[in-house]
């Protein structure tokens, strides 16, 4: 597992998205805490490394913080 400390983050902007991709993102989140998937996610923030880009944000049934890793295409 990589080592979160030792990654060089980066801000992005979540909203610069198509709404399209947004809702998506938003909606098909899974939580560790209720152990369940599409929940969904508000308060959204987007972050990049060198090797992955994620979205943090809260899951909308108990407001625990969720992580969605993006697997982004090189079209």
């Amino acid at each position: 597992m990589t080592d979160i400390l030792a990654e060089d983050v980066v801000n992005r902007d979540f909203f610069a998205r198509s709404e399209e991709e947004q809702r998506d993102f938003l909606a098909q989140t899974w939580c560790n805490h209720c152990m369940e998937v599409d929940l969904g996610m508000i308060n959204p923030r987007e972050f990049e490394s060198k090797d992955r880009v994620w979205i943090e944000g809260d899951c909308v049934k108990c407001g625990q913080s969720t992580v969605t890793e993006i697997v982004e295409d090189d079209e």
